[in-house]
């Protein structure tokens, strides 16, 4: 049940239905020194349906400077362990991650992909796997 719950998780991450934001979404992408400000270092909110005021819709990924990653369960709190880890990294401008254990089949275990800007607290990430953009919120 439980690699089941983070496989949940991960995939609300990455098939995120950015309907919320569809509208309001630039064409600003970002360059890999501001991916690099952005990213490094923080906590990153996310929530399937754009909406951080349901908790359980949100999960949580550190995107460490020594440039590990740490995911969460759906649910869970910004300091909760680790459900997956793994690492990421920049190329070019794009934002790449590699999960240790979920996503194989699904196409979402190591991905790079564009981010662009949609508003002042909002990013989508393009990946290129047949998902819609997946939206995400700095959390700090």
């Amino acid at each position: 049940m439980f690699p089941r719950m983070l496989g949940f998780s991960i995939v609300q991450f990455t098939l995120l239905v950015s309907s919320v934001v569809a509208g309001q979404a630039t064409d600003e992408q970002l360059t890999s020194q501001q991916l690099k400000s952005l990213v490094t270092g923080r906590t990153w909110a996310m929530s399937m349906r754009g909406d951080l005021a349901n908790p359980n819709s949100v999960t949580y990924w550190d995107f460490r400077a020594d440039g590990s990653i740490c995911s969460r369960f759906s649910g869970s709190k910004p300091k909760d362990k680790c459900a997956d880890d793994g690492k990421w990294r920049l190329e070019g401008d794009t934002l790449c991650w590699e999960l240790q254990t979920f996503g194989e089949a699904q196409g979402y275990k190591s991905v790079c992909a564009r981010v662009r800007k949609v508003n002042e607290k909002r990013y989508e990430v393009i990946a290129p796997i047949k998902v819609p953009p997946i939206a995400f919120y700095p959390y700090k």
